[in-house]
């Protein structure tokens, strides 16, 4: 199979506020809990929003340059779970979008009962109650479940993310046990790749021995790699930026390979701001494609990557934006290009 060469579909299913900051004039919060609970349109603004962020023209457009599969993260409320709003028959209409353009796709599971991480992509910002109730772990897998009897035997289907990004406080035995649970639910249902988010601990010595000892079958780690985080890199030259991408960055991609198909399934050009202040725009573009192709470099050589994210709708984050990065020439234009001999 190729490389996955990806892009995230964020914040269309799940709402983050720093992604669309429009929506949530006038909410007291920053995710789609919030939103649902405070917004007296809430379900006409986001009938509106799923058939506006992003179209079916984005996707011919992103199959047209090269890009050959997408990361679609879901809400484990796509039922319509109360305060929460029913998206499944859209989410059934995009997927036809997808075969009908040829793209594979990862279903990842964004959110979780109770919240996975505290985080605004969670679905509830500021509590990690996930862990702490049985019952959520078991909703969760259900969720899941549904999923496959209904997307699992897709031809384009690249396979379903168990859960995206469970947070670094919970024990990760916790997490493993969960992953094992979904395996064994999901995979007598499809024969899609199951993969699994490294918890914010891809080093953790626990995981050689997790993906040995379970007879897995067609399974993917998955880990996030932002340089914007850690307060760390904001002082850092592009040459030390570039030095740990392709040194640090790719050694521990490559000691996760030994053992598992790694996918890097967000990334982004992110960095602090304030870097920036003294370039004009074409100081700034140049310093941004040279650490775009730093990490593309070093992510083409693991099984594949998802770009974060697709469209975000806020001035100050184009670092973020895929189409706006294409646009402007800092990201490719072509991702399946035959090389000419030079």
């Amino acid at each position: 199979m190729a490389t996955l060469r990806g892009v995230n579909l964020g914040g269309w299913f799940v709402l983050e506020k720093w992604m669309k900051p429009s929506l949530f004039d006038g909410i007291s919060g920053p995710d789609e809990t919030v939103f649902s609970i405070e917004h007296m349109d809430a379900e006409k603004v986001l009938t509106e929003h799923r058939q506006t962020f992003i179209q079916e023209k984005d996707i011919k457009a992103l199959a047209d340059m090269g890009i050959n599969s997408v990361r679609l993260p879901l809400p484990w409320w796509f039922l319509g779970e109360k305060p929460y709003y029913r998206s499944i028959e859209k989410i059934d209409e995009v997927i036809g979008w997808f075969e009908k353009y040829g793209l594979s796709y990862l279903l990842d599971l964004h959110t979780a009962p109770g919240c996975q991480n505290g985080f605004d992509n969670g679905g509830i910002t500021g509590k990690i109650d996930w862990p702490k109730d049985p019952a959520n772990i078991d909703k969760t897998v259900e969720k899941l479940v549904f999923l496959a009897k209904r997307y699992g035997h897709n031809p384009h289907l690249f396979g379903f993310e168990a859960l995206n990004e469970p947070h670094s406080s919970i024990d990760l035995a916790v997490v493993q046990s969960f992953y094992l649970k979904t395996y064994q639910a999901l995979r007598p249902l499809t024969k899609a790749a199951i993969v699994f988010h490294d918890a914010f601990r891809p080093q953790d010595a626990s995981w050689p021995s997790f993906f040995a000892n379970h007879g897995f079958e067609n399974v993917a780690f998955d880990v996030h790699l932002y340089y914007c985080f850690s307060p760390a890199y904001a002082s850092y030259s592009l040459a030390q930026l570039q030095q740990v991408v392709l040194v640090d960055t790719h050694a521990m991609l490559q000691t996760l390979s030994g053992f598992v198909r790694v996918i890097v399934g967000e990334w982004s050009l992110g960095l602090d701001e304030k870097r920036f202040a003294n370039m004009d725009d074409f100081q700034r573009d140049t310093f941004l494609r040279a650490f775009a192709s730093a990490q593309l470099h070093s992510y083409e050589t693991v099984f594949g990557w998802y770009f974060w994210s697709y469209r975000i709708d806020h001035p100050t984050h184009r670092t973020w934006n895929f189409s706006r990065l294409t646009d402007a020439g800092v990201l490719p234009h072509d991702y399946c290009r035959r090389h000419e001999t030079l």
